[in-house]
């Protein structure tokens, strides 16, 4: 072996061992917190319900970070499951797993689900060249409205550039938020950013836009709001460092009755990074009380309703190899009950996101609970990226987990249904590829999954692009 090569082994090595003793130090030195869970998973409480093919889709591998995925909303009452598929199709379900209607939304991929609030009506978003919104009858899957919302945004069919709804929130008073968002690069190389939150009726009648007029040139890829609707809250990410931007702040607060800004904030970037990125989050207390944002950098922020930094804490501090830095990708967070709840995904390199790194951030793939003051409560490592994390109630979480691109572990894969705060794993219902979405039955009784294919290494092709539902049978 040559002296080049073992020098940058030994660089791994004790890069290796320094990650090691960061993640001791940061997370188990403080002798006043609780150690992460280490209870089991498994108590035998779940039953499989159903499993239903969800038809075909390109089949991935470990050599990128996106991934498949799929959408899952259960009604308020419980009584129904919708899906939407990455192929177009809107699937009806009940409880038990039977299929009640199935249908394709347009000619794009279905990228939001949201029911009413009676459950009588069932919105969906598609990301295609007309960037539509539908609202179907919930009952027979007759299509009741359809609105373009996100047409003004453009597009571009050579480039494949859609715009898309890829968000949606509906509130109490059954108005629905709709956010819209297209991305296109130059010839140039540059990124270019479109989006739009809308305001609809129940029938589908615009009440208002942010902003106004135009459109925003930043990255935005989620919203929150408050359970009443009275606040809505997203982020941005912008990509381009030499490029000035309008919509330069990192975190936004809309009026949701007006649509007007209520308050914005900006976060520093931190080294080596040179902008803050914004992608699962914020997201605001059902009271409207606290907002909790995470950094793709793996910074976790919490703000009161005003928008006053509280506190900050860096879960996932970025680490210099070889000339490239590693970290953890920061993604979502929320507040529950009087908690705090942050998520990091698989480590990746700031040369290229996309590509698998040599060593693993002791950081990565695991998820962070704080109470409200910001002392460290638990840590629960989840083995492969954290792919959404669904709840009905404070109490319980249930965490979809996938791939990891280092480890390559398949056995990790599958929903864990986690206690809170203590984040001990009370149950883990295995999926043999990875588990891409997850949802939460509001009576708590139901858990649903996606499950996508995966190539390992060797070629051969573990799981299948399918639902599972799993219904609780024990006295948990």
């Amino acid at each position: 072996m040559r002296t080049s090569d073992l020098w940058r082994w030994f660089i791994v090595l004790i890069f290796a061992a320094s990650l090691a003793a960061l993640g001791w130090y940061v997370f188990l030195a403080d002798s006043g917190t609780r150690r992460t869970a280490g209870r089991e998973a498994g108590g035998g409480s779940y039953r499989q319900v159903a499993q239903l093919p969800l038809g075909q889709v390109e089949v991935k591998n470990y050599q990128r970070m996106g991934f498949t995925r799929g959408i899952l909303r259960f009604s308020p009452d419980s009584g129904r499951l919708a899906v939407g598929t990455e192929n177009g199709q809107v699937i009806m379900l009940s409880r038990e797993g039977e299929v009640l209607w199935r249908r394709p939304a347009g000619v794009g991929k279905i990228t939001a689900l949201e029911f009413s609030p009676g459950g009588d009506r069932l919105y969906v978003g598609e990301t295609s060249a007309d960037g539509s919104l539908y609202c179907f009858d919930a009952a027979s899957g007759r299509e009741r409205w359809k609105n373009n919302v996100a047409a003004g945004l453009g597009v571009d069919l050579r480039r494949k550039s859609h715009p898309g709804v890829i968000r949606l929130l509906v509130d109490r008073a059954g108005r629905v938020f709709a956010l819209g968002q297209r991305y296109d690069r130059t010839a140039a190389g540059e990124s270019v950013y479109r989006g739009q939150i809308f305001c609809l009726s129940p029938e589908g009648a615009e009440l208002w836009r942010f902003p106004a007029a135009g459109a925003m040139d930043a990255w935005v890829n989620w919203m929150g709001a408050d359970e009443l609707g009275r606040r809505i809250v997203f982020g941005t990410a912008n990509f381009d460092t030499d490029r000035r931007y309008r919509y330069d702040k990192n975190i936004y607060c809309l009026d949701a009755v007006s649509g007007a800004e209520a308050w914005s904030a900006s976060i520093d970037p931190a080294p080596p990074f040179q902008r803050t990125i914004l992608r699962g989050s914020p997201n605001i207390a059902a009271d409207g009380e606290y907002v909790a944002a995470m950094a793709s950098d793996g910074r976790a922020f919490f703000f009161d309703a005003r928008g006053r930094e509280l506190w900050r804490r860096h879960l996932s501090a970025p680490k210099k190899l070889d000339e490239i830095y590693l970290n953890a990708v920061g993604r979502d967070a929320y507040v529950l009950g009087g908690f705090a709840v942050f998520t990091t995904i698989n480590t990746y390199n700031n040369a290229n996101w996309q590509l698998p790194t040599p060593v693993e951030h002791p950081a990565s793939n695991s998820l962070f609970v704080f109470d409200t003051a910001g002392k460290f409560v638990a840590r629960w490592r989840a083995g492969g990226g954290i792919e959404e994390i669904a709840f009905a109630s404070p109490r319980q979480i249930a965490v979809a987990v996938g791939r990891n691109t280092k480890t390559k572990d398949p056995g990790v894969h599958g929903i864990y249904v986690l206690d809170l705060p203590d984040a001990a794993a009370a149950e883990k219902l295995a999926t043999a590829g990875p588990c891409a979405a997850v949802a939460v039955s509001p009576d708590e009784r139901l858990v649903a999954g996606v499950e996508a294919p995966l190539q390992l290494d060797d070629g051969t092709i573990i799981g299948g692009y399918r639902l599972w539902l799993w219904k609780k049978t024990g006295s948990r």
